[in-house]
């Protein structure tokens, strides 16, 4: 069953983008990620409302961080994991995922599973990947999920090999394998 969080927002003239990962999308990837999932720790960066993140420890993650700069999103995760009892196994952090990246140090344990779903015409796929793998945030034998526009092909990175790409309308789900 997928997690379906509301998103959207307006106040005024300012606009909060929150841009949830639609129901099929998110049922699909964890098809491809059953195994993948239980006994992790997950990181969710660009969380929007958690779809990813609060999906994995609805399928068996033991820890997931979420990481979005707005506080209206982090105000919808918050909710979100209060509602499912995900608090004591939950961390939001509230930056800019850049700052976060750059900060990297403060986590001893690297992650299992890495989650990114940027804005698709303000980031670049092979560069927020390829600092993700400089940060050494993705543990060895993790996995890198990653949604993009279907405009953009899946990036070779080193380190990282492609397992799969599917198309979900305008949007591309590749998942590669740390190596």
């Amino acid at each position: 069953m997928a997690v379906r969080l509301s998103a959207g927002l307006r106040r005024g003239k300012t606009h909060v983008e929150l841009r949830p990962t639609s129901a099929r999308t998110l049922e699909s990837v964890f098809d491809m990620l059953r195994a993948d999932v239980p006994d992790t720790r997950v990181l969710d960066l660009y969380a929007g409302v958690g779809s990813y993140g609060v999906m994995a420890l609805k399928n068996g993650a033991d820890v997931a961080v979420f990481v979005d700069k707005s506080r209206e999103a982090e105000k919808r995760m918050l909710r979100a994991l209060s509602q499912y009892h995900f608090e004591d196994r939950s961390v939001v952090h509230c930056e800019d995922v850049q700052h976060f990246l750059h900060n990297a140090g403060r986590f001893t344990d690297p992650f299992n599973i890495v989650f990114a779903d940027p804005p698709y015409e303000r980031v670049v796929p092979g560069e927020l990947m390829e600092q993700v793998m400089e940060s050494g945030l993705l543990a060895p034998q993790g996995v890198f999920v990653f949604e993009h526009s279907k405009r953009q092909a899946p990036p070779d990175i080193v380190g990282l090999k492609l397992r799969k790409s599917r198309v979900f309308g305008d949007t591309t789900v590749s998942i590669w394998d740390s190596v």
